[in-house]
């Protein structure tokens, strides 16, 4: 791998990061939360379809990838959550290739 296909990696993750964020903020803010079954705004609509849209990248990803996914840019468990699990080497082999999956499969 060059350092292009690394520099990719990190963008590829900083982009999934960012999503989740914002899927969490969605999520959580009061002023968000309240419309999500009503959808009566256009904040509130896009806000729906941006939590549609990464349920439905989430649905798209083996059961592997959704584990690795959910635990590294949602769930927040420790840091090393994945060592009882893979080798450093295999892992993160394994979460570029799931970020990679992910990232192909949400659409705005």
């Amino acid at each position: 791998m060059g350092r292009n296909s690394k520099d990719n990696s990190l963008d590829r993750y900083e982009e999934v990061l960012h999503i989740f964020v914002r899927y969490h903020d969605y999520l959580t803010r009061p002023e968000v939360k309240p419309f999500l079954f009503f959808g009566i705004k256009t904040r509130e609509k896009e806000a729906i379809k941006y939590i549609n849209n990464v349920k439905k990248a989430l649905k798209s990803l083996s059961k592997e990838e959704r584990n690795i996914i959910q635990n590294e840019f949602y769930e927040f468990k420790k840091p090393l959550w994945w060592s009882k699990y893979y080798s450093r080497a295999t892992y993160y082999r394994k979460r570029t290739y799931a970020v990679k999956s992910f990232l192909e499969n949400f659409s705005l």
